[in-house]
């Protein structure tokens, strides 16, 4: 476990999230790891936000940077089903690795792993809602210590999907 490690923290409050996680992304060389409760994607809308996220990943993706996705496979709302798989069936169709979590527990977290040093994690989901309405909040962390705990951590549930 890394305790007290060293790096950079970013607050990330409601709308100003997207224009760092965009950054991020943008800048990944080799390596995105995402965990998401609900990701939208929004085919018919390539103005909103989340569909510049998405466009974005899709290009890194196709571009050789490898991504792994785990998805909530159930949730609260009946529909969550539908729209994680609909995000999935998108991301694999441009080469990214997708798992869903098991029913029990749930995979509630909100987290990217981009190459070897950054870290985003907080609340935000990948919807329209949390981009532009709700009151969320996450955190940018540039420290290699805590991207590679969260890795781990990550690859921990990767591996019993």
């Amino acid at each position: 476990m890394a305790e007290k490690s060293e790096g950079l923290i970013t607050p990330l409050p409601g709308q100003s999230f997207f224009n760092l996680l965009l950054k991020s992304i943008s800048e990944a060389k080799y390596k995105i790891d995402i965990m998401q409760y609900q990701w939208n994607f929004y085919r018919n809308k390539p103005d909103d936000w989340v569909q510049q996220f998405n466009q974005l990943l899709l290009i890194k993706i196709q571009n050789g940077v490898k991504c792994r996705v785990l998805l909530n496979k159930e949730g609260r709302g009946q529909n969550l089903m539908a729209i994680n798989q609909n995000a999935s069936d998108y991301l694999t169709q441009a080469g990214a690795s997708v798992k869903f979590g098991k029913s029990v527990p749930i995979n509630h977290s909100k987290l990217f792993l981009i190459d070897d040093r950054l870290t985003i994690c907080g609340s935000h989901n990948i919807s329209s809602r949390a981009f532009k309405l709700n009151n969320e909040v996450s955190l940018l962390v540039d420290s290699v210590a805590v991207n590679v705990e969260l890795t781990r951590y990550f690859n921990s549930i990767w591996c019993l999907q």
